[in-house]
């Protein structure tokens, strides 16, 4: 089977020929070397361009120019195909959307008196702001959120509602919104990994334009106004599912929507099942109507939603965070025949702080308990951090490759 073949058989709770392997993003210098693969962090090629372009005339403009080049988004999926191939991984989400608008323009969206703080290096579409970073061990580039650019000094709730009416609507029509996923489509090829198109949800992208103090506090005291926001986003990815079943053979997306920290939900069970579970639901339903199978991102504890998380009708689950108390085990015996489990192995006391061996053990009980029947995506249970070592993710993958071969056959 190529890797297509193999997540879609997974997904269909049948067996592949071995289980799939999954990895998001890879933030790790020593997992970058040990594959040589330096250069190739899944945003590394961006940031590079992002930096240099603040020391420019017009910042603005030539961010504007850059980010609808072709050519820019066939530069970093050139090496990020490169790098998955290399690793031998299976699936691969690539964005559609949080498209960097630069100093408060871009894409030919009025701004009208938002101008993105000095701090600050970068605001996407949504109203998001984001810094760069170094590792403190390496010189490897990465991408903060900072903040979101509707926030108020004062904590005026007015103000934050009156910035946000002033921000041109999301448009799902950009056509440079899709390169990416066009050109990694066509440089993974049948060799893989099976590319897929990801978009944000519903909640995520809600708060972070805002701040998690004002969308609280707003959920509240303006309870129509979290609900109009959490509504123009949803159709704005339901805008961009549309133009993906219109122009390409789309049977699997993922959406990103993280749910909740690590004791617990963002909101409450109750406010979910208002604000958010109905609207997942119907873009699930969308999606399937349209041949198209629904992976749901989300970090954080989310047990108390989790029974509505699944009847939304979603096909997959990622990334069973461990540090969240999120036990793909009995995530498996509650829903195994309704959703594929995708992720779990504990980025931080297995792949940062752990051993080959003790990646191995675990990596074999998921595969012995989990895999069975399909339905099982081994990956990391968060990113591939600055401290995850190459060993012990070689381990993870290796240990999957040996032991995940079907029929599953793996004693005590």
């Amino acid at each position: 089977m190529n890797s297509k073949e193999r997540v879609l058989t997974t997904m269909n709770h049948e067996e592949p020929d071995r289980v799939p392997i999954f990895t998001s993003q890879i933030d790790s210098l020593d997992v970058l070397k040990g594959y040589d693969q330096e250069s190739a962090g899944s945003l590394g090629d961006l940031v590079t361009i992002l930096r240099l372009a603040r020391f420019v005339p017009f910042y603005s403009k030539w961010i504007k120019f850059l980010a609808n080049r072709r050519g820019t988004f066939r530069l970093s999926s050139k090496r990020i195909i490169k790098l998955f191939q290399t690793i031998g991984t299976d699936l691969l989400a690539m964005p559609t959307c949080m498209l960097p608008l630069g100093k408060s323009a871009g894409f030919g969206m009025s701004r009208p008196g938002l101008n993105t703080p000095k701090w600050s290096n970068m605001v996407d579409e949504f109203g998001r702001m984001f810094s760069f970073w170094e590792s403190k061990d390496s010189d490897l580039r990465l991408m903060n959120y900072v903040g979101g650019i509707f926030e108020s000094e004062t904590g005026d709730l007015e103000e934050v509602m009156a910035k946000y009416e002033k921000w041109a609507p999301l448009d799902p029509d950009i056509k440079a919104r899709y390169y990416a996923y066009e050109e990694a489509v066509k440089l993974a090829g049948d060799k893989g990994p099976y590319v897929i198109p990801g978009l944000t949800g519903f909640m995520e992208v809600s708060w972070q334009s805002i701040g998690f103090e004002n969308y609280a506090r707003l959920l509240f005291e303006h309870p129509d106004f979290i609900e109009e926001v959490t509504r123009k986003n949803g159709e704005f990815s339901k805008g961009i599912i549309e133009n993906l079943v219109a122009r390409y053979d789309v049977e699997l997306l993922m959406v990103w929507d993280d749910q909740g920290y690590k004791t617990g939900t963002f909101i409450s069970p109750k406010q979910y099942s208002r604000l958010i579970y109905p609207k997942m639901k119907d873009l699930v339903n969308f999606c399937h109507k349209n041949g198209i199978k629904v992976i749901h991102h989300t970090c954080g504890n989310i047990n108390k939603i989790l029974d509505k998380v699944v009847d939304t009708g979603i096909d997959g689950l990622n990334p069973l965070e461990p540090a969240a108390f999120m036990d793909p085990f009995q995530v498996k015996k509650d829903y195994g025949d309704k959703i594929t489990i995708i992720g779990n192995v504990d980025p931080i006391h297995l792949l940062a702080k752990g051993t080959p061996e003790k990646v191995e053990a675990y990596v074999k009980r998921l595969i012995k308990e989990c895999a069975p029947g399909g339905g099982l995506i081994v990956a990391s249970g968060h990113s591939i951090n600055p401290s995850v070592s190459y060993v012990n993710y070689r381990a993870m993958i290796e240990t999957t490759r040996k032991y995940g071969t079907y029929p599953i056959n793996i004693g005590e």
